[in-house]
């Protein structure tokens, strides 16, 4: 024990953390000042609006992790941003084709604590969807559906981890209308499915954003370092000559001007990595193998592949008497078949491959 004391890598700070909801949060700070500032700073959650909201209204989706391959502030950036939705996710949330003009209005001041935003159709009307910034790390999208108080809520987290990369923690949360229905809608999001299902699909979704992201990034880190896309000694709308759609990717980038050092801090190697495809599509090191659920899942899977092609070798060789020619290579192709399959939804926990050019 006394060896074990004296080993200099057993001397460690404790920092203050706290367990909300599901999510682990950390103060960066060992000191007695630090402890005191974590009591006092409320965590970041989604508190409806100050309004509380009935248990049986609300239906809560698990979080969800992953390094993403692009830095913190391009991902707040991004999210603020509505109207890169068609674009970004056609043909999952939107479509890129149709009239995406869009009225965007502040409804949250700018300050040292966030901003928010509010965006309604041009075409169809109702209530305006918020998306809420609250410094440092969250972003709140809500969603209306209908005039009896049902709505989608987007719970997203992010923090840097190296140049080039962040990492990322969200979830949804749908709130029912006031008779407790679920919005038609949203109901395929609330199917009773296994929580690694909801970690692997995500790649359909996340990879969009990351194939432009990460390519963007990499291609303004000219110096060959991490660089915010802030320019030095200049203004940032005379940089991007923004629309009126840019509100909120204007005021994030003036947050982080006015408030947070107009970039993220790094220590250490600043060095920009190269654009990769090869890492955008990248889940396995990105999620899968530091999850517990995915890890546990993937073995399951494997041993379900493995005793499908047994069976289907089985039942192609040795049952023909007993199920006819006909009956035992019918069912020898479907194991195989169940096979083939697992087979490709196992790779989905290593590599996910998404193409713009071709999700026309």
């Amino acid at each position: 024990m006394e060896n074990i004391k004296a080993n200099p890598k057993s001397n460690c700070n404790s920092f203050p953390v706290q367990i909300v909801d599901g999510v682990l949060w950390t103060w960066p700070d060992a000191s007695d000042d630090g402890k005191i500032e974590s009591a006092l700073t409320p965590v970041p959650t989604n508190d409806f609006g100050g309004v509380e909201i009935a248990t049986e209204r609300l239906w809560k989706g698990p979080w969800n992790f992953r390094e993403l391959p692009y830095s913190t502030d391009y991902f707040i950036e991004n999210v603020v941003d509505p109207s890169h939705v068609p674009v970004s996710h056609h043909n999952v949330v939107g479509s890129r084709y149709g009239n995406l003009g869009m009225n965007v209005q502040t409804s949250k001041p700018l300050t040292r604590d966030g901003f928010g935003i509010a965006t309604s159709s041009l075409e169809e009307e109702g209530s305006s969807a918020t998306t809420t910034f609250t410094a440092p790390s969250q972003v709140l999208i809500r969603s209306p559906f209908g005039e009896d108080g049902a709505a989608q809520y987007l719970e997203l987290y992010s923090s840097p981890s190296r140049p080039g990369f962040c990492n990322h923690v969200g979830r949804m949360v749908i709130l029912k209308d006031k008779s407790l229905v679920m919005p038609k809608l949203l109901r395929a999001f609330t199917l009773p499915l296994p929580t690694w299902t909801n970690h692997i699909m995500a790649s359909a979704f996340l990879h969009q954003d990351a194939l432009f992201l990460h390519g963007q990034e990499r291609s303004l880190a000219h110096t060959g370092e991490y660089r915010t896309s802030q320019p030095e000694n200049d203004s940032y709308a005379k940089a991007v000559m923004p629309s009126s759609a840019d509100k909120g990717v204007m005021m994030f980038r003036s947050w982080l001007s006015k408030f947070a050092g107009g970039h993220v801090p790094y220590k250490g190697d600043l060095t920009m990595p190269v654009a990769n495809n090869d890492v955008v599509f990248d889940v396995w090191n990105s999620h899968t193998k530091h999850c517990k659920v995915c890890l546990a899942a993937l073995k399951r899977l494997k041993v379900a592949r493995s005793l499908a092609f047994f069976a289907a070798a089985l039942v192609a060789t040795i049952r023909p008497k007993l199920l006819g020619i006909v009956g035992s290579t019918i069912s020898a192709l479907g194991l195989s078949g169940l096979g083939f399959t697992l087979s490709k939804l196992i790779a989905m926990f290593y590599k996910y491959e998404f193409s713009h050019a071709d999700n026309h």
